[in-house]
């Protein structure tokens, strides 16, 4: 009897594992993200910028010059996927711990440029 009772809990142990391994991963939440972000500063002297995160995954770059692109987000994360004529750029944004300041590191100087979320 210890037998079978040994082998029932090994398979619903298996079917167990099974089933939370096919489960399918949940995304992260970007409701933090969504919403317009201004260049607060930018020690690089950038001009002054906003983006525009959309609940679709769309994002809207309005400055000097407009870009579109898509982005994904995590909670460590933002990455931008910019097009830029038939060119693609991408960006990766690091938000602050409490996500109100998302930071961009500047490839040349190694300076962040910070944007901030507005209402």
């Amino acid at each position: 009897m210890t037998r079978r009772l040994r082998r029932g809990a090994i398979a619903i142990a298996v079917a167990l594992v099974v089933v939370v391994a096919a489960a399918p991963a949940r995304a992260a939440d970007p409701t933090w993200l969504l919403g317009r972000w201004e260049l607060l500063r930018d020690p690089d002297g950038g001009a002054q910028d906003s983006m525009e995160f959309s609940r679709e995954g769309q994002v809207a770059r309005r400055g000097g010059a407009r870009y579109t692109g898509r982005y994904h987000a995590s909670d460590a994360e933002v990455q931008i996927d910019y097009k830029v004529g038939s060119q693609s750029v991408i960006t990766t944004l690091t938000p602050s711990s409490d996500k109100r300041e998302l930071y961009a590191r500047s490839a040349v100087t190694g300076k962040n440029a910070v944007y901030e979320k507005r209402p």
